[in-house]
């Protein structure tokens, strides 16, 4: 069933906005401005982009390269290889800037001896928080590529892409953040300790930036076998990859098993 575009006017320019369901926060393809819709009103918060320097041309000799790199990767894989979809996509991601406070007590006992432990951890974060509910980006192991990052403008983006809004607003991208690292402190400090008899943590929000960044999603073939990649757009890396495994006689080769 196709997706229903609601069409609103934009507050700033007056031209029409597609609203689809679940859009919390809609940029406005003519002037660039973003409209919160719980309110229906201007969006205020600083707005960047990284915008994508690999266009579908470009994106074709990239996968290529990709598929002849790397040691661990099927030598016949840049040969054997067929992309079966690929999408340039730019997303909305939200950086809140938090320091975190750790009010901790317990024990370490691994070594036989209990061992009590309390103190503080204290930690400034800059916490990616993805503005879509179901994605397969991968938002904490990616690097934000800084060296790209402008002011938001929808001219910086290249034809065929697809631009998405963020399906959350600014107070629950804070809540997320806030959650995900009193979970992350805790995960911290079970490295340190095996049992937690105290845990006070405090999230204090400094700043909060709305970021979109670009990416190519990708479905690939290779002996009957699918696999997933996504390339960042803008410097070209893998953001995520899926790579076919070594046959053992191919491993045996490269080891002189």
């Amino acid at each position: 069933m196709p997706e229903i575009v609601q069409e609103i006017s934009c507050p700033d320019c007056g031209g029409p906005l597609k609203v689809k369901p679940g859009d919390a926060i809609v940029t406005c393809e003519y002037c660039s401005s973003d409209v919160n819709l719980a309110v229906g009103s201007k969006y205020f918060l600083k707005h960047s982009i990284v915008p994508p320097k690999f266009d579908e041309k470009a994106i074709d000799e990239l996968i290529n390269s990709w598929m002849g790199r790397g040691f661990l990767k099927p030598g016949d894989l840049a040969r054997r290889y067929r992309v079966l979809s690929k999408e340039l996509q730019i997303l909305p991601l939200f950086i809140v800037h938090a320091s975190v406070k750790s009010d901790f007590q317990g024990q370490f006992t691994r070594t036989g001896q209990p061992i009590d432990k309390s103190g503080v951890l204290e930690k400034q974060y800059y916490w990616k928080v993805l503005g879509r509910r179901a994605s397969a980006f991968p938002t904490r192991e990616y690097e934000v590529p800084l060296s790209g990052k402008t002011d938001f403008n929808m001219s910086k983006l290249v034809p065929g892409a697809k631009f998405l809004n963020s399906e959350i607003d600014e107070k629950e991208a804070n809540d997320l953040a806030g959650q995900q690292l009193k979970e992350h402190q805790k995960f911290l400090l079970e490295r340190e300790m095996d049992i937690i008899q105290k845990l006070d943590t405090a999230v204090e929000i400094i700043d909060t930036e709305f970021l979109h960044v670009s990416a190519w999603f990708i479905t690939y073939q290779y002996r009957g076998k699918v696999y997933e990649l996504i390339l960042d757009a803008c410097t070209g890396e893998d953001i995520k990859a899926e790579i076919p495994q070594i046959e053992k006689r191919g491993l045996k080769r490269l080891f002189g098993g």
